[in-house]
């Protein structure tokens, strides 16, 4: 009876871990913060702050603050339909495509993890095996999440390929750019699905014994094709 309360206490750990991942991927897709800047303007020989842009998978938003001498302003403006590759680019449609299915992947994680909580299944996806697959998935897809948005981050939205040319134009340039917290909550969100095969493995369910326990009952079955005299 403890060994059971010990193996469900794990599994219920699974659950909350599955849900947290979830919750962190789908708040990465729905806010814009993946990538943020700090945008400056040159006049002459002095460069003066003018404000920072975001970026996020659907959209953006750029602010530029006035100063005096300045004559320039732009509040709260978006961006989205100022950099080509938002949001149709092949690689951000792919890093959308495997955010939702790391967040369906999840899901399933949660609902098999809570019925392990619950009851003992003896199908192989729901059990113990199950919850390996579906967590193990999941942080595929969030690893490949956070690998096509860098390659992205690298290859078009790095220093002042984030302006378009009207603020170029301007003179305004890209002083500091980096990844924002939308892009390290998937990072968050692996980190919890891989922290979830730690605590099925720790739940004395190993994946050897798993295939093993499999085998074993396959074995145990009678034929259907022995014949009976």
């Amino acid at each position: 009876m403890a060994a059971t309360n010990y193996k469900k206490l794990f599994y219920a750990g699974v659950v909350l871990l599955s849900l947290a991942g979830v919750v962190m991927m789908a708040t990465s897709m729905g806010t814009d913060f993946w990538i943020e800047a700090q945008v400056q303007r040159n006049f002459g020989n002095v460069s003066q702050t003018q404000g920072g842009m975001n970026i996020g998978l659907f959209k953006g938003c750029k602010t530029f603050r006035t100063i005096p001498d300045c004559g320039f302003q732009v509040t709260g403006a978006e961006v989205g339909t100022n950099i080509t590759y938002q949001p149709g680019h092949p690689m951000v449609a792919a890093t959308i495509a495997f955010n939702a299915g790391a967040m369906l992947m999840g899901l399933v994680a949660v609902i098999f993890s809570a019925y392990n909580v619950y009851t003992n299944p003896i199908e192989t996806f729901a059990g113990p095996l199950g919850l390996y697959i579906w967590n193990g998935v999941s942080a595929v897809f969030c690893l490949v999440c956070l690998i096509l948005y860098a390659v992205l981050y690298l290859l078009h939205l790095s220093g002042n390929d984030l302006l378009p040319q009207s603020d170029l134009d301007s003179r305004f340039y890209v002083a500091t750019s980096g990844f924002g917290y939308s892009y390290w909550l998937v990072l968050g969100a692996l980190a919890a699905f891989l922290l979830n095969e730690g605590l099925v493995y720790l739940s004395g369910k190993h994946i050897r014994s798993v295939f093993q326990n499999r085998s074993g009952s396959m074995k145990e079955r009678p034929s259907e094709d022995v014949l009976m005299y």
